[in-house]
């Protein structure tokens, strides 16, 4: 590039510079996404913030106070930062509802899947921001999980629900997306075909994992259960392990323990109401268990979550259950000081799901939950026990790049081919730079994952 034009807020020029060598656009996976720009002019220029431009077809933006050195009287140097809308996340509040169905409350908890969860970061991002006009983009399919919030602005939210997803965000101009995003490339790079400088280093110094001691929740099991076991357990097996042995590389990973607890894996069946006969009573016609006879020694009566609906992430008291009705009366729940629940407002509907809690559950459903905690150590210890991740860091030549046109975007994969270091894989893009003076020169991380959401980090930090 050229030349760079800087606009104000309104979109008037505000002037027309050239970058210097060591200007560049950084992005990173869930991470920074900015511009670094150094100029120099005969004349000051007032830079404020909310002064934008467009650097390879994405608006960056100056959200903090310029560096300027006046070195003669026609010569002033320019140092600033310019940063894509995704640091606009961090400027708002993940609001909740309050008994209005305004998004008043700082504190809440949702109960529901990952959608409903950005369905409430896209309303609050328009609430700000109503002129952008925020969008969802690919959401993963997940299970419902119940979450709390507090003071959380909305990309630490955001960096939550990928955490507790187990997925990726990515934002793409007006469009927010919870996914893993790989695109092939179809591009193969190596030593003297389009990179100049290939690094092979660890991507963290943790140990790969070869033994998980997993366990469930302590939810819906009881006392007695497995001779006093406090929480759900494999069935027959208290770890599983992998990889304890020589590799056939040469490597030899020995025994390295963790403990892995699944909070959200319990005894459970998610019912479904069928029929309402008012705020507080309900009908599920499909319930294949008398609860009356699955109650917990020592708790005064069992409880209901609802997982969908307008009662989505309340927990009630059951007081009443009618097997041969197959009828559940619950009271109203005496921790909402906001507004009243149940209601005519606020009350079960059909359709609406719910799981039972403080309940022994029947030894079938006991046995599901044990095989799925067992499926789930075996998907952790499977991704933790193939040893260090490798991380590529690599240079690319700007003169192949510039004759074949070669550009990358985050989450890409690219085949790396480098005989001399054994490397020979596909890989994704989860950093890059790009110089502006030359958008030929690229310097690139290469690696499967990304462990951290760095952006959050930073402005935590």
């Amino acid at each position: 590039m050229e030349t760079i034009t800087l606009y104000d807020y309104s979109g008037a020029v505000k002037a027309v510079v050239q970058p210097e060598q060591v200007s560049e656009q950084v992005c990173e996976l869930m991470g920074v996404d900015v511009v670094n720009l150094a100029f120099t002019t005969p004349v000051p220029v007032s830079l404020t913030v909310g002064t934008f431009a467009m650097v390879f077809g994405k608006r960056y933006s100056l959200n903090t106070r310029p560096t300027v050195n006046k070195i003669a009287d026609r010569n002033y140097e320019y140092s600033l930062t310019l940063e894509s809308d995704t640091q606009q996340l961090g400027k708002v509040q993940y609001l909740f509802h309050d008994r209005n169905n305004f998004l008043a409350e700082t504190e809440g908890s949702l109960t529901g899947d990952a959608r409903a969860f950005m369905d409430l970061l896209i309303l609050n991002l328009n609430r700000v921001y109503p002129g952008v006009d925020y969008k969802l983009g690919t959401v993963v399919e997940s299970a419902t999980k119940t979450l709390d919030f507090s003071g959380a602005n909305c990309l630490e939210a955001l960096g939550r629900l990928a955490s507790e997803f187990e997925t990726e965000w990515i934002i793409e101009g007006n469009k927010i997306s919870l996914y893993r995003r790989q695109t092939n490339s179809g591009i193969v790079l190596g030593y003297g075909n389009g990179l100049y400088k290939v690094t092979l280093s660890a991507q963290n110094n943790s140990n790969p994992i070869t033994r998980v001691y997993g366990y469930g929740s302590d939810r819906n099991i009881g006392s007695n259960y497995r001779f006093g076991a406090k929480r759900l357990r494999m069935a027959d097996k208290i770890y599983l392990e992998k990889n304890t042995e020589l590799l056939s590389d040469g490597t030899y990973n020995g025994v390295v323990e963790v403990t892995k607890i699944f909070e959200d894996i319990y005894p459970r069946r998610e019912g479904s109401i069928t029929a309402v006969t008012s705020p507080f009573i309900f009908i599920d016609s499909t319930i294949d268990f008398n609860l009356n006879d699955n109650k917990m020694p020592g708790v005064t009566s069992p409880k209901i979550t609802f997982n969908s609906g307008n009662l989505a992430g309340y927990t009630f008291d059951i007081t009443d259950y009618n097997h041969a009705a197959k009828r559940f009366t619950i009271a109203k729940n005496s921790e909402e000081q906001t507004v009243d629940v149940p209601s005519a407002l606020l009350s079960p509907a059909i359709g609406d799901k719910y799981v039972l809690i403080d309940i022994l559950m029947p030894n079938s459903y006991i046995s599901n939950a044990e095989a799925e905690l067992k499926q789930a150590v075996q998907k952790f210890l499977d991704e933790s026990s193939v040893g260090i991740p490798e991380l590529l860091s690599v240079v690319c030549d700007p003169i192949n790049f510039k004759n074949t046109g070669k550009t990358f975007s985050i989450g890409q994969l690219v085949t790396v081919q480098e005989p001399s270091l054994n490397i020979d894989k596909t890989t994704r893009v989860i950093k890059f730079s790009r110089n502006l003076r030359q958008p030929s020169i690229y310097a690139m991380d290469l690696a499967d994952s990304v462990k951290e959401n760095v952006i959050v980090k930073i402005i935590n930090k």
